[in-house]
């Protein structure tokens, strides 16, 4: 697959990386034309703040942003992820898989699996140093593809000789499971966990199961009655906090107004976590939009 290189900067990079490791993430930018010249153009002209990437890729085309051996900013900071440290911003080479609005999902997963051989190829680099964000910082990332359960899939067609799902079971210690910023450690035993555990914060497992302080059916209920009162069921033409809400999570612009432009990209998102697409956003959609904000904000 051609890779344009008419978008390269060194903008939000470090001088000098050897690159041994390949990093997918998804963008998670859901907005209407949020393709991969856009990104890629976006970071040339110097709009990217604290944030870069190598490659952005989507269902039609890729552009290097970066050369490969400048190191991106994409890694970002540990919420408890096996690799951190181990793969970093002056080791790896971020690779970005667009899903604007309306795009096509298995292109842009094909394409992002033809980019990652041919630098696979071109540096020399290993399938099995070919990993996900979430394998490097316990970020949801690449959310499109995980959502799918199709990195198993990525790591076969890139040839990985085996490719064994696991799950990173440690106990994060958080204000709210939803606030991954507030974590103040990660640990694989619970009593140590314990151990460390300041009053305010709540220890989870790795599923976001709250596992102590042990909170009662009582106090549950109450919360369950709060998520459904400040979280209404909104479409085309409402307006109001719930919308801009919803509009920060999908990439559009935040003025509070449901119109065209978060219809779709609402239509996406839905499509890509497995809700029903209907351009509404009820109780299954915000459960998938709190689940997103954990995790996918950039860095």
């Amino acid at each position: 697959m051609n890779i344009n290189t008419s978008l390269i900067s060194n903008n939000n990079s470090y001088v000098g990386q050897t690159p041994a490791y390949i990093v997918i993430h998804n963008t998670d930018n859901y907005a209407k034309g949020a393709n991969a010249k856009a990104h890629a153009k976006a970071q040339h002209d110097g709009n990217f703040k604290g944030y870069s990437a190598h490659v952005y890729v989507d269902d039609t085309e890729a552009y290097q942003a970066l050369p490969y051996n400048r190191g991106a900013w994409h890694v970002g900071v540990n919420y408890g992820g096996r690799l951190f440290g181990t793969v970093n911003n002056r080791n790896s080479v971020g690779i970005e898989m667009c899903v604007q609005a309306g795009y096509n999902y298995e292109k842009a997963f094909q394409n992002t699996v033809q980019v990652c051989k041919q630098l696979m190829k071109q540096l020399g680099i290993p399938a099995d140093r070919v990993v996900q964000h979430y394998d490097v910082c316990a970020k949801n990332c690449p959310s499109a593809i995980r959502a799918k359960g199709d990195w198993n899939r990525f790591k076969q067609l890139i040839g990985a000789e085996t490719t064994t799902p696991t799950v990173d079971k440690y106990y994060r210690t958080r204000k709210s499971w939803a606030d991954s910023k507030s974590q103040i450690g990660a640990y694989k035993s619970l009593e140590n966990a314990k151990k460390e555990w300041k009053q305010g914060y709540t220890i989870y497992d790795w599923n976001g199961k709250a596992v102590y302080p042990v909170q009662t059916s009582e106090k549950a209920v109450v919360l369950t009655g709060k998520f459904e009162t400040q979280l209404p069921i909104i479409r085309k033409g409402n307006s109001g906090v719930a919308v801009s809400v919803l509009q920060s999570v999908l990439g559009v612009t935040v003025d509070g107004h449901f119109g065209d432009d978060t219809e779709a990209s609402l239509k996406v998102f839905q499509k890509n976590t497995g809700v029903k697409v209907s351009g509404t956003c009820g109780i299954d959609s915000w459960k998938r939009v709190i689940e997103h904000m954990k995790a996918n904000t950039h860095n």
